[in-house]
């Protein structure tokens, strides 16, 4: 039997897990306590940005690559779940990100793409909920080794091209009797294994850019200004038409949904909404 492999653990990533459980333990830990004997399947979980500011290589992670410390967040998260014996799956919710942030959508740019950002916006239309594929998991027909692959919203399903250890058992014996056909198909040797695949609950979000001034009172909503977000896990139904909220999310690049060909280049910006705050905006032509 070959030696196991040594897996390399990234220094910064190590620093973020062990800032994180900081930020959670310290500040969260009553608060996660109290949840106990929650029965919902998910729960979004508040967490103010400036706890997350005063962490050196967490506030770097997170205005960096803002998806990789959510990720290593919830898995510190979930682990104080755990302790407390809450089944709930935990998302963090970051709240009350400072003005640097706050962006328009007329001066958003493909540049901006994956860049954490703060929008002002009214809420126009809320699609019905839908289910998408997040992360498949297939079995080798050869060997059976499961293989999980992370998939894209509203792009192709992908899967595994070729099987690691049929591969490595090809190139350790070439000698052998039995060498897995798979290796020599056409076609990947795989089936999904459907019972494992994860899906996640979404919702659409059309969304116009507002003006407001120092009293929170409305000028003026743009009709040409507008983008699609899209909110996950407890955020479903959470949003209602003709309210107002500061959303708080990362920039994406979408292809056009009418596009007429499936390589078309042309692309659209959206926006994964992380989190959702009120927005005290007086609209004086409804009050009125």
């Amino acid at each position: 039997m070959p030696p196991p492999k040594n897996v390399k653990i990234d220094p910064e990533e190590q620093a973020a897990l062990r800032e994180w459980k900081t930020v959670i333990v310290s500040n969260y830990k009553a608060d996660i306590a109290r949840l106990h004997g929650m029965e919902d399947s998910v729960h979004g979980f508040h967490v103010e940005h400036h706890l997350i500011d005063q962490q050196p290589t967490l506030r770097h992670m997170f205005h960096e690559n803002p998806t990789r410390a959510l990720e290593l967040g919830h898995r510190i998260m979930r682990e104080q779940f755990d302790a407390n014996n809450i089944p709930t799956r935990p998302v963090i919710r970051v709240v009350g990100l400072p003005e640097n942030y706050l962006n328009r959508v007329d001066e958003l740019r493909m540049r901006d793409r994956n860049d954490l950002v703060c929008l002002d916006v009214k809420i126009n239309e809320v699609s019905q909920p839908y289910g998408w594929l997040k992360q498949a998991t297939y079995e080798c027909l050869d060997c059976g080794t499961p293989t999980v692959i992370n998939q894209r919203r509203a792009r192709e399903r992908e899967s595994p091209r070729v099987c690691r250890v049929c591969l490595d058992k090809v190139f350790s014996d070439m000698d052998t009797k039995d060498l897995p056909m798979g290796m020599f198909h056409p076609r990947p040797n795989f089936r999904m294994v459907i019972e494992e695949c994860v899906y996640e609950d979404v919702q659409d979000i059309s969304m116009s850019q507002i003006t407001y001034n120092s009293e929170h009172r409305l000028i003026n909503c743009s009709t040409r200004n507008q983008i699609v977000g899209t909110v996950a896990d407890d955020l479903v139904h959470a949003l209602e038409s003709s309210t107002y909220a500061r959303i708080n999310g990362i920039v994406r690049v979408q292809p056009v949904p009418e596009r007429n060909f499936a390589k078309d280049t042309r692309r659209l910006l959206s926006i994964d909404i992380l989190s959702v705050e009120e927005l005290p905006v007086q609209d004086e032509f409804n009050d009125s």
